[in-house]
C-alpha cells in the first residue's frame, strides 16, 4: 500500500421532522433513541443503525458482477472477503467449514450520530393508526399510536482502516507477530474505498421514511487522507444550543490533523452555520490551500484521489 493508514470523516446533517432510530418504547408510542448529557437528553442514531444505513447505500449501487452476501437465518455471513464485499468492509462472526468458528473485525469503524441540540426543545409527537384487518362486514378499527418526531443538526463520522481494506491478519507463531495479507489486487481496494466514501452521500434506508421521508446526507463533512491512523478529527464540530460553532475548536483540530495528512477536503451548504462561523470556516480552510466545495463535491473529490497502491 501507499504510506496513507486512515481515512477519517466527520460531517453534519440537518433533518427535518423525523424518528431516525426508535429506541425501546411501549407497543403504542414509538419513542427516540436519547442520550443524556449534563440531565438533558438529546436524540440519536445508533452506531449499527448507522452501519446498517451504510451498507444498504453501498449495496443500492452494486454492479451485477459485484457481490454483496446476506446473512442467513443464523446471522451468519459468506466470510470470503476476496469475493464479498461486505464480510470485507463490514466485518463477520460466522462458521467456515474446515476453519471453525471465524472473526472478522471490520476495517470500517462508524459512530453513533449524536444530536447537538436538545431534544425536548426541538421535539413533537405525530398520531399514526394501525388498521386491523377484519373479516366482510366487520366494523373497521385500528389503534392509536404515539411517535416521537423531532429536528435536530446530527454529528456522524467514519473511520477506514486502509491497510485492512481486503486483507487479513496473519499470525506469525515462530516469531509472535502479526502480518498483513492483502487477498485483493490495488485497483479492487480501491474500488471498495470508493464505494464507502460514495456510500456517505447516498445514505437514504433509515427507518420510518415511508411517512417521515427526510434526507440525512452530509451538509458539512471535512474529510482527511493521513498517514498515521488516528480518530482525532471526529472532534471537529462543536455546536452549542445556539447553534454556535466552537471556532477555537475547529482550528485547534485542524490543525492537529493537518499535520499528518496528505490530503484534506471540506464541503458545506450554506445555511447549516450562522453567518460569522461560516465565514471562519471558510477562510481557516482555504488559509491550508483546501477548496471549498460543496459536500458530494468533496465526496467526490475524495474518491477521484484515491491512489492505493500494492506493495
Amino acid at each position: 500500500m501507499s504510506g496513507l493508514k486512515g481515512i477519517n470523516m466527520v460531517w453534519l446533517s440537518e433533518t427535518d421532522l423525523t424518528n431516525l432510530n426508535a429506541g425501546e418504547g411501549e407497543s403504542n408510542y414509538i419513542d427516540v433513541k436519547k442520550y443524556k448529557k449534563d440531565g438533558i437528553e438529546y436524540p440519536y442514531v445508533s452506531g449499527q443503525a448507522m452501519r446498517f444505513y451504510l451498507r444498504e447505500a453501498i449495496r443500492r449501487n452494486l454492479s451485477k458482477d459485484e457481490y454483496m452476501c446476506v446473512p442467513d437465518d443464523k446471522g451468519e455471513t459468506c466470510g470470503d472477503i476476496s469475493k464479498c464485499i461486505n464480510c470485507d468492509l463490514f466485518g463477520f462472526m460466522t462458521t467456515i467449514k474446515g476453519k471453525g468458528a471465524i472473526t472478522r473485525v471490520s476495517p470500517i469503524k462508524v459512530s453513533p450520530a449524536m444530536g447537538l441540540f436538545s431534544f425536548d426543545e426541538n421535539s413533537n409527537v405525530d398520531f399514526l393508526t394501525r388498521r386491523h384487518r377484519v373479516t366482510e362486514g366487520s366494523k373497521m378499527e385500528g389503534d392509536i399510536v404515539n411517535v416521537e418526531i423531532g429536528t435536530n443538526i446530527y454529528k456522524d463520522g467514519i473511520s477506514i482502516d486502509l491497510l485492512r481494506i481486503g486483507a487479513e491478519e496473519i499470525i506469525n507463531e515462530e516469531n509472535r507477530t502479526v502480518e498483513i495479507e492483502t487477498k485483493i489486487d490495488a485497483n479492487e481496494i480501491n474500488s471498495r474505498i470508493k464505494k464507502v466514501i460514495d456510500g456517505i452521500g447516498f445514505i437514504s434506508d433509515y427507518s420510518k421514511q415511508a411517512r417521515l421521508l427526510t434526507d440525512f446526507t452530509p451538509d458539512a463533512i471535512a474529510i482527511s487522507f493521513q498517514n498515521k491512523y488516528s480518530h482525532r478529527l471526529q472532534k471537529l464540530f462543536e455546536l452549542n444550543e445556539e447553534g454556535k460553532l466552537n471556532t477555537k475548536r475547529f482550528k485547534q483540530i485542524l490543525d492537529e490533523v493537518d499535520e499528518y495528512s496528505d490530503k484534506l477536503f471540506f464541503g458545506i451548504i450554506s445555511g447549516l452555520l450562522n453567518e460569522e462561523d461560516e465565514k471562519f470556516v471558510k477562510n481557516l480552510v482555504k488559509e491550508k490551500g483546501i477548496e471549498v466545495k460543496t459536500p458530494k463535491e468533496a465526496l467526490d473529490d475524495a474518491a477521484s484521489n484515491l491512489t492505493m497502491k500494492s506493495e
